[in-house]
């Protein structure tokens, strides 16, 4: 109901005002009124619920839980309750959220337990993990105008291997839709290649002899070719073929390592001594 407003007459002792009796009641009125909104009943005031001058305060034996407002904006909010049932999410509080679709958050270091799914909920990738003693792991990087976007191998480890394989058990293969070895170029006389880079460009004029070191996977290719005049001489630490291989002007040679050491796996014009 609305407020019953008490008359007082025209003026005092008139005697156009309520009856003591019609004031009573309407006060009376009023105060059940107040009661039952306040959370109780018409004769108890909620015991669980109260106000102070800025929050609700909830109340549980000797512990509160306090409700209110940050007023310190200079501007005015609105915040409107979703239309269902659930608890509300706190900033600091460890809580899980079910069916939320977040418009492009910033997320700081997620821990994500299986998969990332895709909008029909089907899986894109699946993520394993080592356990709490894994040290290394994969980085993903974007790049500038000019660059190359690059997955890479990381971690505590200083060197850290990048495994890509099919289906394990399986037969499938690693499907490149194009490939292209890292190059490095104008290897000078008596330099020592470490296979940082998959092919050696052995540029410069003239003849010299490069060292080549030993491999550090079973399987690693590298690809030498010389682009210019005079024979250069490769020399690698273990070679299972001999001890050196010179390649002629435009001649090149592709070695593998088996782990312990070097063998030709292909060639065109290489001398091996």
């Amino acid at each position: 109901m609305t407020r019953q407003a008490i008359s007082t007459g025209s003026s005092a002792n008139d005697g156009t005002g309520d009856t003591l009796r019609s004031a009573s009641q309407k006060i009376n009125e009023n105060f059940v009124e107040l009661y039952n909104f306040l959370g109780g009943d018409s004769d108890t005031l909620a015991s669980k619920v109260s106000l102070n001058d800025s929050a609700v305060v909830f109340t549980s034996g000797s512990r509160q839980t306090i409700f209110e407002a940050d007023v310190s904006s200079s501007a005015n909010n609105t915040i409107t309750l979703p239309q269902g049932s659930g608890s509300v999410v706190l900033d600091t509080a460890t809580q899980i959220l079910t069916n939320k679709a977040l418009t492009s958050p910033t997320i700081t270091n997620p821990t994500i337990s299986t998969t990332i799914n895709g909008a029909g909920g089907d899986e894109i990738i699946e993520l394993g993990d080592a356990g709490s003693s894994s040290v290394n792991h994969v980085k993903v990087s974007n790049a500038t105008t000019g660059n190359h976007a690059k997955i890479e191998a990381t971690g505590d480890d200083t060197n850290v291997n990048l495994l890509l394989e099919g289906k394990t058990g399986g037969t499938g293969a690693v499907d490149i839709k194009r490939v292209a070895l890292r190059s490095v170029s104008n290897l000078n006389a008596g330099g020592s290649y470490t296979t940082a880079n998959s092919h050696v460009i052995m540029g410069g004029a003239g003849t010299y002899t490069s060292n080549l070191q030993d491999g550090s996977v079973a399987g690693e290719v590298v690809v030498f070719t010389n682009s210019t005049s005079g024979i250069k001489t490769i020399q690698p630490a273990s070679f299972a073929q001999g001890s050196t291989i010179a390649l002629d002007q435009y001649d090149a040679v592709t070695l593998i390592w088996d782990g312990s050491n070097w063998y030709i796996a292909g060639h065109y014009g290489a001398t091996v001594a």
